[in-house]
């Protein structure tokens, strides 16, 4: 007798499910909200999205895709494995909570959204090449990044992340894992790479570091060098360094190479940065402003690079003279920063992200200058990179630059039309530059101007300042 044949489905083991890139999140307020809205429009064409001007959309497309805007509740615990000699890895829950969802939802908004994805993560991939693949693993379980690891062979065909890594131990040509981690993540990479040549010796002389920068988006040719190249200057004595120069100039590269082969000296690395400084000088004498502003911007991205890694240990052990040196280097250039983004030309980015305005950086400059001449508690400036603070002196400071730095201040709120904010930055710095010529021509122009029946901060927001 024939058995008959059971079409009972078999019970399937649970499959380990794997968190890509794009993930999704609960639901919040502002879901609730997006959800309000669309039930008064309901019947309409058009999205209601759609309705709201494009620097609201912009916003709404950072907030729900912006990883620094969303952390997770909770540490992410990864669980490797082996398959197919590479290492993957099994994360206990999401690393990111963004709403990528938000890409599927028709062609413009996916144009417009997609944009803000990559430019504001700025998506770094790692590959590690070693004969040893429990080393790759012991490198990004230590290094406490939230990455992703899915499918070796889609990570591999990704091609719109920023900046390309690559780690090789002793010329080993076997790729032992590739992960994703977005850049503000770096400085933390960097810090752990550089005490593992400052714990062990040997470790920088047997790997080599190869750096492709891939996209730069929506940050401008100068601005994406600072945020993905530059802090690498803080890594020192790595053996072999390769910067291609398919997206930078091969002095830059070459001035990068040489940076990270070389022993890290904090009196020759300070001089280092007076000498660019200078060169921004130079250029601002000539009137080449936006030319001035990249290389003092370079400078402020050099100096914090530094004190975020264990290298901001050494320098604040350095003499006070030292770290009032580092402290007078950053005043002057966030003093002459202000000034080139204020007169210089539209940056590239300008007006196609037309969230972005550039008064937003020029103010914050203004601030950053009068706080370090006038304030010895500089936390507000140096906070990105606790808890290595130089420590400052305000009595290191003279009259005139104290003067100045208000003096500049109150130029950008005559500028943006803020009369009543420039006034009151005017009388500070006759306080301390009571014949100053030119604070008093300025100082009786702010007070003609001046009506106090104009709400403060009202030019402000419209510039599309923050916080007004």
């Amino acid at each position: 007798m024939a058995k008959k044949k059971n079409n009972a489905r078999k019970p399937t083991k649970n499959k380990k499910k794997a968190y890509p890139l794009t993930t999704s999140r609960s639901p919040s307020a502002v879901d609730t909200a997006a959800g309000e809205l669309a039930a008064l429009n309901f019947g309409s064409p058009v999205s209601p999205l759609l309705r709201l001007p494009l620097e609201l959309r912009e916003k709404i497309y950072a907030y729900l895709l912006d990883t620094q805007h969303a952390r997770p509740p909770r540490p992410v615990k990864y669980h490797p494995w082996v398959q197919g000699g590479m290492l993957r890895f099994q994360a206990t829950s999401p690393p990111y909570q963004i709403c990528t969802a938000i890409l599927r939802v028709n062609k413009q908004i996916h144009l417009e959204s997609i944009n803000t994805f990559h430019s504001s993560n700025l998506f770094v991939r790692l590959s590690l090449y070693n004969d040893d693949i429990y080393w790759a693993q012991s490198i990004l379980e230590d290094v406490e990044i939230g990455f992703v690891c899915t499918n070796p062979d889609l990570v591999s065909k990704i091609n719109r992340h920023a900046l390309d890594v690559k780690i090789i131990q002793e010329k080993s040509r076997i790729l032992r894992c590739q992960v994703i981690f977005p850049a503000h993540f770096l400085p933390r990479f960097l810090d752990f790479l550089q005490e593992m040549c400052d714990i062990l010796p040997k470790w920088g002389k047997e790997h080599a570091i190869h750096l492709s920068l891939r996209h730069k988006y929506r940050t401008g040719p100068a601005a994406t060098e600072r945020l993905l190249l530059e802090p690498w200057r803080s890594l020192h004595g790595i053996s072999n360094v390769v910067v291609s120069t398919g997206a930078v100039s091969a002095g830059y590269a070459s001035s990068l190479q040489t940076s990270m082969m070389s022993r890290f000296n904090p009196e020759r690395w300070l001089q280092s940065l007076v000498k660019m400084k200078e060169a921004g000088t130079e250029e601002f004498s000539k009137g080449h402003y936006n030319a001035a502003m990249d290389h003092y911007v370079k400078v402020i991205v050099l100096l914090e690079s530094v004190f975020k890694t264990n290298h901001g240990k050494i320098m604040v052990s350095m003499s006070p003279r030292f770290n009032q040196a580092v402290n007078k280097l950053r005043y002057q250039c966030e003093l002459n920063q202000a000034f080139c983004r204020m007169k210089g030309q539209k940056a590239p980015w300008e007006g196609v992200f037309t969230s972005y305005s550039r008064w937003n950086e020029v103010i914050l400059a203004a601030d950053n200058a009068v706080d370090l001449a006038e304030d010895n508690e500089t936390h507000v400036v140096w906070g990105a990179c606790a808890p290595w603070i130089p420590a400052n002196d305000k009595s290191g400071y003279t009259a005139a630059e104290r003067s100045k730095a208000r003096y500049r201040r109150a130029s950008i709120m005559m500028e943006v039309g803020e009369w009543g904010f420039a006034c009151s930055d005017l009388k500070a710095a006759l306080r301390d530059a009571p014949g100053d010529v030119t604070v008093i021509s300025a100082f009786e122009k702010a007070k003609e101007k001046y009506d106090p029946a104009v709400r403060p901060g009202a030019a402000l927001r419209r510039q599309g300042v923050h916080g007004w």
